[in-house]
């Protein structure tokens, strides 16, 4: 198994209940449909109590900059397979800041 995080701009679609996520970015002049989860830490400020709370609806409306764990699975007698987790969000303002502040994941 390999991981490794990559930073891409994008379109980025999550939806909270399942944990889940869509980003649309392009990588070398190619357009690219890159899907997963979200880390937990990152899931938990999509929560409505959270008190860094990141509305989901917001996200989807501009191009963010995020950063999304790759991990390369290689099984025996399998094909080698990749699995996504977005991990950060960069220049997301936080309502309680009012400058950008990125989004950890731990």
């Amino acid at each position: 198994m390999y991981e490794y995080g990559n930073e891409y701009i994008g379109t980025v679609f999550v939806l909270p209940e399942t944990r889940s996520f869509e980003l649309r970015a392009t990588v070398h002049g190619e357009p690219h449909l890159i899907h997963g989860t979200v880390s937990q830490q990152l899931a938990a400020r999509f929560a409505e109590g959270a008190p860094d709370h990141i509305d989901p609806r917001q996200l989807a409306l501009q191009p963010r900059r995020v950063e999304v764990m790759t991990r390369e699975i290689h099984e025996r007698h399998r094909a080698p397979r990749k699995v996504y987790c977005l991990s950060r969000l960069f220049d997301f303002d936080t309502h309680a800041q009012g400058t950008p502040a990125p989004a950890m994941a731990g």
